[in-house]
């Protein structure tokens, strides 16, 4: 399924992603359903274990979607574990130099050199140092997508917990337009208020989370019961 989501891209089209907050095949089956592009398994901050991944893995095949899983750290024989799995590619935290760049795209390379092109590669910029180092970082090849971390950034940069400040919002469109004049593809965390904004910015991978989903249609839900009580 990543051929399809590498094609869109080569294609300008905006690619949406959505994390799976809730380790379970069940859900990410269903959000494949609901028309999304990549499922986003997070094993940095999640609780997804090797099975559970591939089960994941297996379900997202099923329904025609693409997988990604964020590992921990990103030691090649982690990330060549998690490509065992069957899971589509990989999206990597703190990317802040060429060389963890580079260590990158070489991990995956030797975990599946018989369909590494098949594979996405996600790099994570999250640091004021990583921003500034952008146009070298752009130059390594074959990471299909840098990826802004707005959360991570905004408390590098002296805002931790406010991913929404002024200072840290200005950095990710900076970014995002960089990597595009730059002909490489950007994503950041979008909501429904801000995507607009991000895609015009650049942003052709969109990311939103399943708890964000949910609390959405959670509080159109609310509104319209409370709107057709009175």
């Amino acid at each position: 399924m990543s051929i399809k989501v590498k094609e869109k891209l080569a294609r300008g089209e905006v690619v949406s992603m959505v994390l799976i907050n809730y380790p379970s095949a069940a859900l990410l089956e269903k959000v494949g359903q609901l028309g999304f592009d990549i499922a986003f398994i997070d094993c940095e901050k999640g609780s997804s274990s090797m099975e559970r991944i591939e089960e994941m893995a297996r379900a997202a095949r099923a329904c025609g979607i693409a997988s990604i899983v964020r590992p921990w750290s990103s030691d090649a024989q982690l990330i060549s574990r998690y490509l065992d799995q069957g899971i589509d590619g990989v999206i990597v935290a703190a990317i802040d130099s060429i060389v963890q760049a580079q260590d990158l795209v070489k991990a995956v390379q030797y975990a599946r050199y018989a369909d590494f092109d098949r594979k996405l590669i996600i790099g994570m910029i999250e640091s004021p140092e990583a921003i500034a180092q952008l146009p070298q970082l752009l130059a390594v090849k074959h990471i299909d997508v840098w990826f802004i971390g707005p959360n991570d950034l905004a408390h590098r940069m002296g805002h931790p917990g406010n991913a929404n400040h002024p200072q840290v919002r200005q950095a990710v469109v900076d970014a995002l337009k960089v990597i595009k004049q730059a002909g490489s593809i950007g994503g950041t965390l979008v909501t429904s208020d801000t995507a607009a904004t991000l895609i015009q910015a650049g942003a052709q991978l969109v990311m939103t989370r399943v708890s964000d989903l949910l609390a959405l249609g959670s509080q159109l839900f609310v509104q319209k019961m409370s709107n057709e009580s009175t």
